[in-house]
């Protein structure tokens, strides 16, 4: 899909942030694994511990892409150039395309990493489904976008 990227020289500084993104995932994917373990296990105390640490995790990390894919496009825009037209039109696809599953992961971690809040079913049943989308999102970002930044 971002096959015209790779000869695009402003990216390729972007490859420490893309290992740093990296560890970042499987920091998420150990998080939501935990939470998933210790939910199954009635540990809502370990539950609760791991949801911070996903929120910790997951905020610093959106923010950082947002910010990096922010900065990227401003440069691009700058160099003016037909050809980057398309680089524009990329990233803000890719941006836009996951927006919503963004909006779902806030608003989860931000309900219920409060303590008054109970961790019910549909607690259990939105983790599975934003558990789903953040894999999907990963495995993306990873195999495609990730990828084209590296080279």
């Amino acid at each position: 899909m971002f096959n015209f990227l790779k000869k695009d020289k402003v990216l390729a500084k972007n490859s420490k942030k893309v290992k740093k993104w990296k560890k970042e995932h499987q920091q998420l994917v150990e998080c939501a694994t935990n939470i998933v373990s210790s939910y199954e296990k009635s540990d809502l105390k370990s539950t609760r511990k791991h949801l911070k640490k996903l929120e910790e995790i997951a905020f610093d990390h959106l923010m950082d892409e947002d910010i990096t894919f922010f900065e990227l496009l401003k440069k691009v825009k700058e160099k003016n150039l037909s050809e980057d037209r398309e680089i524009i039109v990329a990233i803000d696809e890719f941006r836009n395309s996951f927006v919503g599953v963004k909006g779902v992961l806030i608003d989860f971690l931000l309900k219920y990493t409060n303590p008054e809040v109970e961790l019910d079913d549909s607690f259990k049943e939105t983790l599975d489904v934003i558990i789903d989308a953040l894999t999907e999102r990963i495995s993306f970002e990873e195999n495609n976008l990730y990828v084209l930044i590296n080279n």
